[in-house]
């Protein structure tokens, strides 16, 4: 191994830093930002103590009557049959001049748009710390306003597994109504209480594992992009490091159904070190490929149409179990119609049409249409200005097919770890469920989304993900699932 690291690691930073920086040739990654990251069975134990240091480093009055502003959403959260945020914010005033600061978009679910983020740095401008307690969106905000409005010191306080963006330095925000990724901070610690995730409602450790399931697919549509010539990014040090957030999954994810506190540590811990891949990594291509988008864009139809979402780790993992299913029926048709790379042109113009139309029913102002439509043109103008990496890339598909399944679980290993977690692996188990007709067009079109390329895009130009091309997919899903023993399609 090269990083000679391993999950204890988390709780001595310092060491993931050097053996990044020993291990990066082409200076691609970034400094890891982040000072703490404390997971324990009663994270407020240690609350008063991370405050006062970060504080005190940042040159404000850390051991008593510092500004805090507490950021939180309307979800109320439980420990021991307490109210979490409350406790959070007695402690804090016991030192320190505390301000709640609660963030309503009237939505059951907080989005990150413009609106909540103006917000958000507004409420917290002039303090000397912002403590967050909850959902990582809500963390997201939280970065996005410490950084807008000039906070120092950003601690977090982690209250679900159910998403590894706790412990990044990006967070996603909606623009345009899109999703996008975009760089704000690192925290400048992360306390996980161990109490209160493993007493969270089931449906969000369920959706931790889904998240988790990024990680044996989306390397595979990373070396995709890299191989053909639109991703420089690739590199197997990441790999490692995500090697060691899947350790001893075989074991503790049996677990996570019953609520057993180790398994929930465990699935902590690995949901924290994914983060410190994507921050240090620089690109959060590592774990977000083709299963993100289904996610992604599932979350763009809701917001428009001012409907439910689901967790977006449940939609991970549903979208993981289509994506590996998505290779599955490339695989089958280059064997049974192999390609070329002349096969694949495409006219540039007429392509951004298909993407534009594409989204015109969802929102005829042609905002989220215009939005995708620059996103997927500076896809193909990659992909066209390394075309003879596509030439090269098809003239040795044995190859990359090999190198890409060294590189991720198939279809019916990610099904496996799914049901371990009591995670959805069916579109119609999601809850909210998307439709049939929905959940067609997102596979159909999730290619226009975003800037990465993925699985999508080559089933897409090479004509294959048509009607009968999508068909082909949900069968091969349901192909998977009946095979799988005791597995149910709405488990």
């Amino acid at each position: 191994m090269l990083l000679g690291l391993s999950i204890d690691d988390l709780s001595h930073l310092d060491r993931i830093n050097a053996a990044m920086k020993r291990n990066d040739p082409r200076g691609q990654f970034a400094d890891l930002g982040m000072k703490d990251v404390i997971i324990a069975e009663n994270v407020l134990d240690h609350l008063i103590d991370v405050v006062a240091r970060h504080i005190t480093e940042a040159g404000g009055p850390g051991h008593r009557g510092a500004d805090i502003r507490v950021v939180v959403d309307p979800v109320v959260i439980r420990r021991a049959g307490r109210d979490l945020k409350a406790d959070v914010i007695a402690l804090l005033s016991r030192r320190h001049r505390v301000s709640r600061v609660e963030l309503d978009d009237g939505s059951d679910v907080l989005h990150a748009d413009e609106p909540i983020l103006a917000e958000a740095a507004a409420r917290v401008k002039g303090a000397d710390c912002i403590v967050s307690v909850g959902s990582g969106t809500l963390t997201d905000v939280a970065k996005v306003a410490s950084v807008r409005a000039g906070v120092p010191v950003h601690v977090v306080i982690q209250t679900a597994a159910s998403v590894d963006g706790f412990t990044d330095n990006f967070s996603v925000v909606l623009q345009n109504g899109v999703k996008r990724t975009a760089l704000s901070r690192w925290p400048d610690a992360v306390l996980a209480d161990v109490r209160t995730i493993a007493e969270a409602p089931a449906f969000l450790t369920a959706a931790g594992m889904g998240e988790m399931m990024s990680m044996f697919c989306a390397p595979g549509d990373w070396y995709l992009a890299s191989e053909l010539g639109v991703d420089g990014s690739f590199t197997p040090v990441l790999l490692e490091l995500l090697a060691i957030c899947g350790y001893g999954i075989e074991d503790w994810s049996r677990g996570l159904q019953s609520g057993d506190i180790a398994a929930a540590e465990s699935l902590t811990r690995a949901l924290s070190l994914r983060g410190i891949v994507t921050g240090t990594g620089g690109t959060t291509a590592t774990l977000s490929g083709m299963e993100h988008l289904f996610s992604h864009m599932l979350d763009m139809v809701a917001s428009q149409t001012h409907s439910p979402m689901s967790q977006h780790g449940a939609q991970v993992g549903v979208g993981a179990v289509i994506a590996a299913a998505a290779w599955d029926v490339f695989c089958a048709r280059m064997s049974e119609t192999p390609l070329t790379a002349a096969m694949l042109a495409f006219d540039l113009e007429e392509q951004l049409a298909v993407c534009r139309a594409a989204f015109a029913d969802l929102d005829p102002t042609g905002a989220i249409g215009a939005e995708c439509e620059g996103r997927y043109r500076s896809k193909l103008l990659a992909l066209q200005q390394s075309w003879s990496a596509v030439e090269a890339f098809f003239a040795d598909w044995p190859r990359h097919r090999q190198a890409h399944d060294a590189l991720v679980f198939d279809t019916a290993k990610i099904v496996e770890y799914l049901s371990r977690g009591g995670s959805a692996m069916r579109f119609d188990a999601l809850k909210p469920a998307p439709s049939e007709e929905l959940t067609r067009w997102v596979i159909g079109n999730c290619q226009f989304m975003r800037e990465r390329l993925t699985i999508a895009d080559l089933l897409y130009l090479s004509g294959w993900l048509d009607a009968a091309g999508v068909s082909r997919i949900m069968a091969r899903v349901d192909e998977v699932l009946a095979q799988a023993k005791g597995v149910d399609h709405a488990a």
